[in-house]
């Protein structure tokens, strides 16, 4: 099992825009993030008045995928599910800032921004040339 952990960490690692789905009046509802990784927390910056940080109010799961390089049809990808916190905290959003962030944000000390903090429950390796799913202890 270290090997499928390893694996999906490399590929959270290299792979840092993927989806994430929240649930919106009691239907799913899916856009493409940015994150950001320590181990298997992941971390997203947004803006606090989404409807994705209304929908986590509400209901704290979500659900990401991350990998599946280029469409390739016999690459791995990773499952994660996990819950979020919602976190104002400065010293993390200068942590995570990057320069391309300025086409989104008036600037890291933009008072809209939060920060995202996805803390997995399970998270799966999936093989599309293999259909097996590994998942994976987190302990």
């Amino acid at each position: 099992m270290a090997d499928a952990r390893d694996k999906a960490l490399k590929i959270i690692e290299k792979n840092n825009i993927g989806t994430m789905s929240t649930v919106s009046d009691g239907k799913p509802v899916s856009r493409y993030m940015t994150f950001f990784n320590e181990g298997f927390i992941l971390y997203t910056l947004t803006d606090k008045r989404t409807h994705k940080v209304k929908e986590l109010e509400k209901n704290p799961h979500t659900f990401i995928l991350l990998g599946y390089d280029s469409g390739l049809l016999n690459t791995n990808y990773v499952e994660i599910a996990g819950q979020v916190s919602i976190i104002d905290d400065r010293a993390m959003i200068e942590h995570l800032w990057s320069p391309y962030m300025k086409l989104i944000f008036e600037g890291k000390d933009d008072p809209n921004i939060v920060v995202l903090k996805i803390q997995p429950d399970t998270v799966a390796l999936i093989g599309t040339k293999d259909p097996e799913v590994i998942s994976i202890d987190l302990n």
